[in-house]
């Protein structure tokens, strides 16, 4: 075989093997080299953010509407809050319906949050007004938020440092803020004492506005 029909040989086999890889997508990036059990939420602008529209179904997967949400309970205002059971820094289980009867400031957040760190020492400042009062505090954080390699301990800590001793809960695997549709931190959830959400909150608030908030639902 001469040079001319080497080179074309050749080619012919480039060709092939390119056509292979393009075809069968071997050089495809992996979609899912994200971490397993990890959540993204973008942290906020105070007061904005991302918030479902009045009357958006919640629907599963298979296109089925979520049968908890047809029969009241949801993540509007008037809905009857979904019920959850997260542990607290203790260890111990904490139940929604357990605090039925008081007020219940449910706050969801993260570490690296900045606005998050921000309103805390507010929710502190709320916290030591009501504890003795008809109301609850529960600061959830986020734990499948969290930047890699973070635990519990390290979430501990961090409170500690701060000096807060408002409650701490932690949804480990995103559940809990998952159900309900929170798409930034911080997100607040207020619920009444028959256990009605009365106000959704996307971004930081200070003590005076979560105060007014808290006053509202203690006097409906």
């Amino acid at each position: 075989m001469n040079r001319k029909g080497i080179i074309i040989v050749i080619s012919v086999i480039l060709i092939g093997i390119i056509g292979s890889i393009i075809y069968f997508g071997w050089l495809k990036p992996d979609k899912e080299s994200k971490e397993p059990g990890k959540i993204t939420i973008e942290e906020p602008t105070p007061g904005e953010g991302e918030t479902p529209a009045p009357g958006e179904e919640l629907t599963e997967e298979n296109g089925n509407t979520n049968t908890e949400e047809n029969s009241g309970t949801g993540v509007f205002p008037g809905d009857k809050a979904y019920e959850f059971t997260l542990v607290d820094r203790e260890g111990n289980e904490i139940t929604l319906s357990s605090l039925k009867g008081k007020v219940v400031f449910i706050n969801f957040w993260t570490t690296w949050c900045g606005y998050c760190v921000t309103e805390m020492p507010h929710i502190q400042e709320v916290y030591e007004t009501y504890k003795d009062k008809n109301v609850a505090v529960l600061a959830v954080n986020v734990l499948a938020a969290e930047k890699p390699g973070t635990e519990m301990s390290n979430v501990n800590e961090f409170v500690d440092e701060k000096g807060f001793t408002f409650p701490v809960l932690f949804d480990t695997d995103g559940a809990v803020s998952v159900k309900y549709r929170v798409r930034a931190f911080p997100t607040t959830y207020i619920v009444d004492q028959e256990g009605t959400i009365v106000e959704v909150v996307t971004g930081a608030m200070d003590k005076d506005t979560m105060m007014e908030k808290i006053e509202n639902a203690l006097n409906q």
